[in-house]
């Protein structure tokens, strides 16, 4: 009686065992399938990552082969950075007869297409002022020539004050705001009465912002030769 007590508890607990041991070979199974699709995916990353430097490599070794062909042409490279050069808004303007007089602080008109005047590359000169075409930084310049009356014998000398300002004139501002300025006195009996006053910065600007110039007597600007008065900006 006893040992068949003994068979049947045996015989129950076989049952328990396969199960178990399906549970562990089930486990087993997805944990190694885990590890393949793992391994794949990291296959996968790899052999992308190695055709990416591949590419990359390519790619440097291209730019390498240019910069050195650069670097042997002197010529090539002075090309490169005149068309950069050339293909950047810039203009240069001279000075004019003044048509009007309405007021002693006004800004200059200027010729922007004859002569030593131009304006390139998105550059346009409107309303007495220089147009800039879009945002970055820009030399802006100018040189304004003053000149006195002839000094006659006899007479006390005259001195006069004169300044120039460059202003720029933006939507963001009511008034025109000041970028750079210079004075000086002009003696007419010294240097046959002419005092030019040179000025010059690198200022950010913004597209669709005006630069003007103004002086404090338009009457005694000296526009009589090119060089002697004139107004510019180039894109850096």
């Amino acid at each position: 009686m006893d040992v068949r007590m003994d068979m049947l508890q045996e015989e129950n607990h076989v049952p328990v065992i396969h199960a178990m041991q399906g549970k562990s070979l089930k486990r087993l199974k997805s944990v190694v399938t885990c590890c393949v699709l793992g391994l794949c995916i990291l296959a996968g990353f790899l052999i992308y990552l190695m055709v990416q430097g591949f590419m990359l490599y390519k790619e440097l070794k291209e730019i390498y082969q240019v910069t050195d062909k650069i670097k042997c042409h002197p010529q090539i490279n002075k090309d490169v950075d005149s068309n950069i050069y050339m293909a950047k808004p810039r203009a240069h303007l001279t000075g004019k007869k003044q048509y009007s007089y309405v007021s002693k602080d006004q800004a200059l008109q200027w010729e922007n297409s004859n002569g030593l005047a131009f304006t390139n590359n998105g550059m346009n000169y409107t309303n007495e002022g220089l147009e800039i075409p879009k945002t970055g930084y820009y030399f802006v310049y100018s040189q304004v020539t003053f000149r006195l009356p002839t000094y006659t014998a006899g007479k006390k000398s005259k001195t006069e004050h004169v300044s120039l300002t460059v202003k720029k004139i933006t939507s963001k501002y009511p008034e025109p705001e000041k970028l750079i300025s210079g004075a000086k006195n002009v003696n007419e009996n010294e240097s046959e009465g002419y005092r030019p006053i040179y000025l010059g910065a690198l200022l950010l600007l913004e597209a669709k912002d005006q630069l003007i110039v103004e002086v404090s007597d338009i009457q005694l600007v000296d526009v009589t030769v090119e060089h002697k008065t004139f107004f510019g900006a180039f894109m850096l």
